[in-house]
């Protein structure tokens, strides 16, 4: 029997001085550090429902991944614990299976080994790949008592993170009205944020009227539609009474347009805050249809649905390998639970009312939409993530879970508060200026597609900067470029001797390649070291050839646009801030190896030149 703990703060925390100094991040911090607004149930529960209904206080000290409010209810919960709890998994010395077995990983022969990336899954980006920002910065560039409106346009937006994150930023008591527009080319992602949209507003709406639930529920109602794979029939109850209507009302209303029309739909809710949509006539359908869970889609078909992708056998290898870097057996053993039920909550956390297939991931019978590397918490700062206070400090899942809560009920409470016109497009990004006025937007942000292999840098500047506001307008206008592939293009296209890992610093945080035998090329340790290798990048020196190279200093000319000092973003968010030896430091670079991120992720900030 494993013994009880009190709730702890996680120590190993690493955060420049910088961010702690700086107003809207230490206050997110002093909103996650107070008690949770979404409470966190005793573990104790069983599949038929027989729960205990009191909170978690006190967390496994074995494994500190869930809580229970005493030793009677952690005593008789234990015959199923201990399957995770001392599973192999949650052993220090774990190792992958083709270590065990003997045998090279599955990746090494074959086709597989012709193929460095080798994605398994849906090919659709439903998350974030990198973390959440808020593009405003407010306090730091216009003021934090700004009157004026603001316009914001994500032009290649992915989920809502980033509108979620900015809208939740912006002080309650900001007087001005906020244009936020929102596009995508994919129509499952536009399809997704307009539905969290609509129940977001719409729940405001009922909050004033006095028919919605509790905030907190709220909130937990739109995390769960955003990222777990099944819904509670409340959750799945809100989608039908509150988006399904609005949805067939339009439908309803197009019924005799010609097939190929171009739509747009406004709504405006009591609290003056509207929502436009332009779709064509036949994604309108779809759309209707979106809501709902696929006809004949049973519940274990879904989850089969899910495990294939997920959990399927032939990719143990590659799961293994991302395992061996995390930072913790806890992180191992809440990994693999996400991946068995998909469910977005506390780690003990009881699941038996998540039974409905969540329509915003199953619309179809046959597959899981994304690849078996995505991941919620991909899409959110990792230090903010990481301080969030949790009675069970290591249950990853359930500190993003609570830091969620306050992230998006602070964008609730905007709603509540503010006023905010939201407009959502379908299409390329080449395209999107014929829907919009020139000289509008406050803030542009445009994730990767700055990167070569997509729009590109001057094709991204010479579409868009026409409609950022001129410095006269606003001088702290920005458009916001992220380079995700730059630094290994150039070091893949350069000398082979920048493809060698700095191993010398590398060893200081991975010992065990300085006292065992050289491992060889396939050994756990081998491939840890080299997936680390891109934290050890001189990554100014690859990104100012890539400027050379891609003739930065010839657009910023032609264009009459120029670079700028970095004002809404870090830089180099993920690059590590310590040194080796200092306090912490071992504790960032495990934090980020066991992360998705790479380190090479860059922000580039541009401004009208006049």
């Amino acid at each position: 029997m494993l013994r009880l703990g009190p709730a702890r703060e996680d120590t190993n925390v690493v955060k420049s001085q910088k961010e702690c100094q700086e107003g809207p991040v230490k206050a997110l911090y002093a909103a996650m550090e107070t008690a949770p607004a979404i409470p966190h149930a005793c573990a104790n529960w069983k599949p038929d429902g027989n729960n205990c209904m009191n909170n978690g206080k006190l967390a496994c000290g074995g494994c500190r991944l869930l809580a229970y409010c005493g030793k009677a209810c952690q005593k008789n919960h234990w015959p199923e614990h201990k399957k995770v709890c001392k599973s192999s998994l949650s052993k220090p010395g774990w190792r992958p299976r083709w270590e065990l077995d003997g045998r090279e990983p599955a990746w090494a022969s074959g086709d597989l080994s012709r193929n460095l990336h080798n994605p398994y899954g849906g090919g659709k980006y439903l998350w974030g790949n990198v973390p959440a920002i808020d593009i405003l910065r407010l306090e730091q560039n216009e003021g934090y008592d700004y009157n004026q409106d603001l316009a914001l346009l994500f032009a290649a937006s992915g989920d809502l993170r980033n509108v979620v994150k900015t809208i939740g930023s912006l002080p309650s008591q900001y007087p001005g009205r906020v244009q936020v527009c929102i596009n995508d080319r994919e129509l499952h992602v536009v399809m997704r944020n307009a539905t969290l949209l609509l129940l977001a507003l719409t729940s405001q709406d009922a909050r004033a009227t006095g028919t919605a639930s509790e905030p907190y529920a709220v909130t937990e109602t739109l995390i769960h539609v955003w990222y777990s794979a099944f819904l509670p029939p409340k959750v799945s109850s809100e989608l039908q009474t509150r988006v399904k209507p609005l949805i067939d009302e339009v439908c309803c209303g197009i019924a005799h347009r010609p097939a190929d029309t171009l739509l747009g739909k406004t709504w405006r809710f009591p609290s003056g805050s509207t929502l436009r949509l332009v779709l064509k006539k036949e994604d309108w359908l779809l759309f209707q249809s979106f809501v709902a869970v696929p006809k004949g889609l049973t519940e274990d078909q879904a989850r089969k649905i899910l495990v294939a992708v997920t959990l399927a056998p032939e990719r143990a290898d590659y799961r293994d390998r991302w395992y061996f870097k995390d930072e913790t057996p806890s992180m191992r053993i809440a990994k693999q639970r996400f991946r068995e039920d998909g469910l977005l909550f506390p780690f003990g956390h009881p699941r038996h009312e998540f039974r409905i297939p969540n329509p915003m991931f199953f619309q179809s019978s046959r597959a899981w939409p994304i690849d078996d590397q995505a991941d919620p918490l991909s899409g959110w700062p990792v230090w903010e993530v990481r301080r969030t206070s949790c009675t069970a400090s290591q249950d990853a899942y359930g500190k993003l879970f609570v830091y969620l809560g306050v992230v998006v009920g602070k964008f609730l409470h905007f709603l509540d508060a503010g006023t905010t016109d939201f407009e959502l497009y379908i299409c390329d990004v080449t395209a999107l200026p014929r829907h919009l006025d020139l000289n509008r937007y406050d803030r542009i942000e445009v994730a990767n597609i700055s990167d070569v292999g997509y729009v590109g840098t001057r094709g991204v500047l010479a579409t868009l900067m026409p409609v950022l506001r001129s410095l006269k307008q606003n001088p702290h206008a920005v458009l916001v470029t992220l380079y995700l592939n730059a630094v290994m293009e150039v070091i893949k296209g350069g000398p082979e001797k920048d493809q060698v890992p700095d191993v010398g610093l590398l060893t200081q945080y991975l010992p065990s390649l300085r006292f065992f035998p050289p491992p060889t090329n396939n050994s756990a340790e081998m491939l840890r070291l080299w997936d680390a290798r891109t934290l050890a990048l001189d990554v100014d020196k690859f990104f100012e050839r890539y400027m050379n190279i891609h003739q930065f200093r010839e657009i910023s000319r032609d264009l009459k646009v120029e670079m700028k000092a970095n004002t809404v973003t870090e830089s180099w968010p993920t690059q590590l801030k310590l040194q080796p030896g200092q306090d912490g430091a071992q504790e960032e670079f495990d934090a980020l190896l066991g992360s998705s991120l790479t380190g090479l992720e860059h922000y580039v900030e541009w401004k009208r030149a006049r």
